[in-house]
């Protein structure tokens, strides 16, 4: 996949190129892909914990912000797990995984954003705990992503690819969790096709892929009911029923445009007049190994 002299491992034209994010911070519901403008502060109802409201605030976390953060947690597998959470990396190795190409300039200045809203933002989530054999999901407040970022960049002129050096830290309670392998996979070149409320629910399905049951000897499947606790995730907020329905079915439609993996993605009605999200796919589609441990 690469080496940690040569980050190139995330490439647009490869269809098996596979990005990690850490399980808290991709089932957390305060990513903001919907087209109004991004708050600075955002609070909605935890999905894992009853009653208790996850948040982010101090930086929007958005879609870019997405992908960026997904580059670094997939840089920290392949470079051999560092303890200390440390990856250096170039503005050009970035924007080509992101843009298939290092053009500098509008690219860069969107990367330095990106890495600065990452390293100001402030969480409060449930992070997954280990207590003996059991996976518990847990409160946890004021937590850091990134503990340290240096960047030293030319934005005028030609740029070299060799300038515009980074060197960054993910905070200790995300090297904790990644070191534990709780992560959750992405295909590189999906999720970089999608945007909005498809990007939004494709990190979605990402988050809940171990929450498929058989349905058939070779068919795998996952039934999400709309309800208010789902479009609240999803940051859906439409006054009428039919047009937060249309949201989800729109952003289906455009996820199984580009994503192979699945033989059907659509809204459903069933009985009593409901609707569900159904997501059919083959027996194990979702298996996507981690990156050997070098350390």
């Amino acid at each position: 996949m690469g080496t940690s002299g040569q980050l190139d491992f995330l490439a647009l034209d490869d269809a098996y190129a596979i990005a990690y994010v850490e399980a808290s911070m991709a089932r957390m519901p305060t990513w903001q892909m919907e087209p109004a403008a991004p708050a600075t502060k955002v609070e909605r109802k935890d999905p894992q914990l009853l009653g208790i409201l996850a948040s982010a605030e101090n930086a929007a976390l958005g879609e870019l912000e997405l992908d960026v953060f997904a580059w670094i947690v997939t840089a920290w597998f392949v470079t051999g797990r560092p303890a200390d959470g440390q990856v250096k990396a170039s503005y050009s190795q970035i924007a080509r995984a992101l843009y298939g190409k290092a053009e500098g300039g509008r690219q860069y200045e969107l990367i330095d954003q990106a890495l600065r809203r990452l390293r100001k933002v402030i969480l409060s989530l449930s992070v997954l705990e280990f207590v003996g054999d059991q996976e518990v999901w847990e409160e946890r407040e004021d937590l850091n992503v990134l503990h340290q970022l240096k960047t030293r960049r030319r934005l005028r002129g030609g740029e070299d690819p060799t300038v515009g050096r980074i060197t960054l830290a993910l905070d200790g309670w995300l090297v904790q969790q990644l070191d534990a392998q709780t992560v959750v996979a992405l295909a590189w070149q999906v999720i970089r096709k999608l945007s909005g409320r498809s990007k939004r629910l494709a990190l979605y399905l990402a988050a809940h892929a171990s929450a498929f049951a058989p349905i058939t000897q070779h068919t795998e499947r996952l039934e999400i009911e709309l309800c208010t606790a789902f479009y609240e995730e999803l940051g859906i907020s439409a006054a009428r029923e039919r047009d937060r329905r249309g949201s989800v079915t729109r952003a289906a439609s455009r996820i199984a445009e580009h994503d192979p993996r699945y033989n059907r993605l659509d809204v459903v009605k069933i009985k009593n007049g409901k609707y569900v999200l159904r997501a059919d796919r083959p027996t194990g589609g979702a298996v996507l190994p981690l990156p050997a441990r070098t350390r």
